[in-house]
């Protein structure tokens, strides 16, 4: 707290971006830099915030975090992606456009939902989310499995923008071995992030793309939509689904989803029972400035595209209420991206 007070004393302004990244430890961490006692429903955790962490598959990496991977928001929504196999990207609604995961952090209580903070509003399971990189198996997506190293980290944070990175090493794919790594880069007064993808060889399966809205729940309407616009495709979703387990305490979440993929970079459509999905074509890098996470070895292939999310239900002052109000955002977006 008293960091940020002096932020704000010498800016004149608060930050409109932030990151949040918390190692779960014991009462012991009480003397590291930044050590809270937080909390997640009944859970109480002693927690201390890290700014980076690589380890292999075999180690429990998703249920030594507090949300269970690095975070990032803005003042309009927020994203974690879960530190495991998985990857996924998981997005955080703001009720009231603000910063709130340095009280929040990622569980709101009953006493800051009543204050109107956000909430989670996906349940993603084991989908694709919204923007997760996946691969393609010819039949359906899969995990990025196996392989020898993972690792999350903040790459940059500022008051406007902030960039967040998940990555591999010595994934065993196609018959080859490749390093991949994925920065989500999120600016001040945005939704929508811009996921820049990395790879040492290139991976003809490798795709994005969004959930079906529920995943798997035949009982309430989803919609799911393509669009061949001219600058690239436009993958949509929309649906209503219980949020997290519980469904006696939490609301049914009315949620929208898109993934934009810019037209260089975008194959074959593909679907799978819970995922729309696109094929990412990679293209060889124009410059030395994408690296591995260890530094020392320069990626040979590139991609970009974008995902954003609205929730419906969730916001004050939502972009969209219904799927052909979101259709109408979405085509003014993806128009102005490259």
């Amino acid at each position: 707290m008293v960091i940020a007070f002096l932020v704000i004393t010498l800016t004149g302004c608060a930050p409109r971006v932030a990151t949040s990244f918390w190692r779960i430890g014991t009462p012991a961490d009480s003397a590291r830099v930044g050590y809270a006692i937080l909390h997640e429903g009944k859970k109480v955790r002693h927690c201390y915030p890290i700014t980076s962490w690589t380890d292999t598959p075999d180690k429990d990496t998703y249920h030594s975090l507090h949300h269970h991977g690095v975070a990032v928001e803005s003042e309009l929504m927020a994203y974690r992606i879960y530190f495991d196999k998985k990857q996924t990207i998981d997005p955080y609604c703001k009720r009231t456009p603000q910063l709130e995961l340095a009280q929040s952090y990622w569980y709101p209580d009953d006493s800051l939902l009543a204050a109107g903070y956000g909430d989670d509003i996906l349940r993603v399971s084991g989908t694709v989310g919204v923007g997760s990189v996946k691969y393609w198996n010819g039949k359906k997506h899969v995990h990025i499995e196996p392989v020898a190293e993972r690792s999350q980290r903040i790459v940059h944070s500022s008051r406007n923008k902030a960039t967040i990175e998940v990555a591999v090493k010595q994934w065993q794919v196609e018959g080859k071995t490749v390093d991949l790594s994925v920065q989500y880069t999120l600016c001040a007064g945005h939704r929508d992030m811009r996921c820049d993808v990395s790879l040492s060889s290139p991976v003809d399966g490798l795709c994005t793309g969004v959930q079906t809205i529920p995943a798997k729940d035949e009982n309430h309407k989803s919609e799911i939509i393509n669009l061949k616009l001219e600058n690239g495709v436009l993958l949509v979703s929309w649906g209503t689904d219980f949020p997290v387990n519980d469904t006696i305490k939490y609301a049914k979440e009315t949620v929208g989803l898109a993934v934009f993929i810019p037209k260089p970079y975008a194959g074959e459509i593909v679907n799978d029972p819970s995922n729309q999905l696109c094929l990412l074509h990679q293209s060889q890098a124009k410059n030395d400035q994408s690296q591995m996470v260890n530094d020392k070895c320069k990626m040979c292939t590139s991609a970009h595209f974008y995902l954003t999310c609205v929730g419906a239900t969730k916001e004050s002052h939502p972009v969209a209420t219904n799927l052909e109000e979101w259709l109408t955002y979405l085509r003014s977006w993806a128009a102005k991206l490259i």
